[in-house]
């Protein structure tokens, strides 16, 4: 076994030596001189290194058993660490995302990823470091890849279909976007939601159709409507009034109308519908402008509440308006109506009058009284034709169906009275019935017994 080792080992110089190209042999004789010397002096390392090979293998009697340290000790390598075998060693390797910082063994530590690398998640992205990991976490309007752990780039919005509605023109920006809206459609000064179109010719006061009392309101609702359908309108040009602004107005002019009405007397079906129908259109358009998600505002005359959704998405859930005498209960699938036009925007609107309690009827001069206050329902879809859901209303009697009540008391007790009479005069009937037969029976045992 030696010899074939020796015999290997010369046959491994000798193979060196002939992989030497041929050209070396046409060298110069000076040439010749140094490569001699240089081949000496590597014959003498390989001699060397054979005789340390023979002395490991030979010298030192049998051949060592490979010990497997991994399997030995699992704590070699200590935490965040794997241990791999070599032929007679060892080596630990750290998990991904941690480090061997001190150049000793044993010593993974966590990488600071958001310290060491601080543009890790791009320019707009804010890096969160965990153990062994880190999180990417974009602001609106920037995105990654699912694995959260890219940089944060610009989303394009304007590549959607009808991000901005009818007609709107998008315009993309770092980090958003902003609608146009061509003449007739408005955003309600929200650039990031659909156009929608305008009727401004609705506010126009005609003679016989706008309530008395309207005109001025009226006036300052299509200026406004003009102003934000970008369209021509007549009259200074000033800043808008607000849509708290404008709904106190509504309600301030609404309590006006109903003294005037009251005044007379009464109120005509007719006066009460126009009044219903001018407040339904003035609050579609005051309800896009109110900055608050819940508005209330009541009076001695009116309550109105108003609950105002502005999300990217179409809500959903159940929603309840409730004030004194009613309560309104839909969802806001129902409010949004189709949710393809959703325009970022959805209301419900709970509008109560307080002193509608009394109708006349112009032709046959009859009085009616209501038994619940007179309100107004509107909803931010404009297609109420077919819901899909129920809308629930509950109304609560007025004070003044008191009358009523008193009168139907007045009823039962006087029915409860006629049922006890009727009771007692059975029984009496009864006992005398009783007492009658009785005495015959008497009569007759006596007559038997003297015979």
């Amino acid at each position: 076994m030696l010899l074939d080792k020796m015999s290997y080992s010369y046959f491994t110089v000798f193979t060196i030596c002939m992989m030497l190209p041929n050209h070396y042999l046409e060298l110069k004789p000076s040439w010749h001189l140094t490569l001699t010397h240089h081949l000496s002096e590597s014959m003498g390392a390989i001699i060397f290194l054979l005789i340390l090979e023979l002395l490991k293998d030979y010298g030192h009697g049998a051949p060592q058993e490979d010990i497997d340290e991994c399997s030995n000790n699992s704590l070699i390598c200590g935490d965040n660490s794997d241990c791999f075998k070599t032929e007679g060693s060892y080596f630990c390797l750290c998990h991904p995302g941690f480090d061997d910082f001190t150049g000793a063994a044993r010593q993974c530590l966590d990488i600071e990823e958001c310290v060491t690398f601080p543009n890790i998640c791009g320019k707009w992205g804010t890096c969160l470091n965990q153990v062994g990991s880190y999180l990417c976490t974009c602001p609106n309007g920037f995105r990654n890849s699912g694995d959260r752990q890219t940089p944060c780039v610009d989303i394009e919005e304007c590549n959607r279909d009808g991000v901005c509605g009818n007609g709107g023109i998008c315009q993309n920006l770092i980090g958003s976007y902003w609608c146009q809206c061509p003449a007739g459609f408005t955003n309600f000064g929200k650039n990031q939601t659909k156009c929608v179109e305008l009727i401004c010719d609705q506010y126009e006061t005609q003679a016989g159709q706008t309530l008395p009392g309207f005109d001025r309101f009226f006036s300052l609702l299509r200026n406004n409507c003009l102003v934000l359908s970008n369209s021509t309108f007549s009259g200074p040009t000033r800043s808008l009034p607000s849509g708290d602004m404008l709904l106190t107005l509504l309600v301030n002019t609404t309590d006006v109308v109903q003294l005037g009405l009251q005044s007379n007397g009464h109120h005509s079906s007719s006066e009460v519908t126009k009044l219903l129908k001018t407040i339904e259109i003035s609050i579609r358009l005051i309800a896009p402008l109110l900055t608050e998600n819940v508005t209330r505002i009541e009076t001695n005359h009116t309550e109105v509440e108003i609950m105002v959704r502005r999300d990217k998405t179409p809500p959903e859930g159940p929603v309840s308006l409730t004030n004194e005498n009613t309560q309104l209960d839909t969802t806001w699938e129902t409010v949004v109506g189709d949710d393809q036009n959703y325009p970022g925007y959805a209301f419900v609107i709970l509008l109560s009058h307080k002193n509608l309690d009394s109708l006349k009827d112009s032709t046959s001069h009859q009085s009616q009284q209501l038994m619940s206050s007179a309100v107004t329902v509107s909803v931010s879809n404009s297609n109420t034709t077919n819901l899909h859901q129920q809308v629930n209303l509950t109304f609560h009697h007025l004070q003044g169906s008191g009358q009523l009540s008193l009168v139907m008391w007045v009823g039962v007790f006087v029915a409860l009275t006629c049922v006890f009479l009727s009771l007692i005069t059975t029984l009496w009937c009864r006992f005398v019935s009783r007492k009658r037969r009785g005495g015959h029976r008497l009569q007759h045992d006596v007559q038997l017994h003297r015979k």
